[in-house]
């Protein structure tokens, strides 16, 4: 084989481990800064039926809704109402990663709530299942509160009290760009 081939080869197989290195969306993971989380596609704790009440905001804009969570072993399902009660969005995740949403903007863009999603299991699953869902970020935990760390050790994310999913709790995820609060106001066991 002469050298123009061998070189050919290396640069085919090489592009060819380049592409498969890409973690793919359709098994679940979602883009954080300059790493990744695989999105859980089942709820491993007891199935439950969770009323919250969010707080969105970022430099330029504030929104605030009723969550309602259907968490189970077959997947979530995510419903927002506005304050009077109207759907604005839902989002359904199931085994086989299998994501559909729909309603307003930006909810109903599959990134936008694959990342909304990703951000709601990091506050809710428990540290242990999160760790090998990690690429190039870490998780450090201490005293309820956890961080998000990049490859750098710098924080990405800051969520306090982490994994609280009882009535009175506030669960607060902060970032660069924004802020996320979390009230749960009733938990029903299914």
């Amino acid at each position: 084989m002469s050298g123009r081939r061998v070189i050919l080869a290396i640069c085919i197989l090489l592009l060819g481990g380049c592409q498969n290195w890409r973690l793919p969306a359709t098994a679940g993971w979602v883009a954080l800064d300059d790493g990744h989380y695989q999105l859980v596609d089942y709820w491993p704790g007891a199935p439950q039926q969770l009323m919250q009440q969010l707080s969105w905001q970022d430099e330029t804009r504030q929104q605030q809704f009723l969550l309602t969570a259907l968490l189970q072993a077959e997947g979530y399902l995510l419903v927002a109402l506005s304050p009077l009660g109207h759907e604005m969005w839902r989002l359904q995740y199931q085994r086989g990663h299998q994501l559909t949403v729909s309603g307003m903007a930006p909810f109903n863009q599959p990134e936008f709530a694959s990342r909304l999603l990703a951000e709601m299991q990091l506050a809710l699953l428990p540290q242990p299942l999160l760790h090998s869902r990690l690429q190039a970020l870490s998780l450090r935990q201490q005293d309820g509160q956890r961080q998000i760390l990049r490859d750098d050790g710098s924080v990405l994310m800051t969520i306090t009290q982490a994994g609280q999913l009882q009535p009175g709790k506030q669960i607060q995820l902060s970032s660069q760009t924004y802020q996320l609060q979390i009230n749960t106001l009733q938990q029903d066991l299914l």
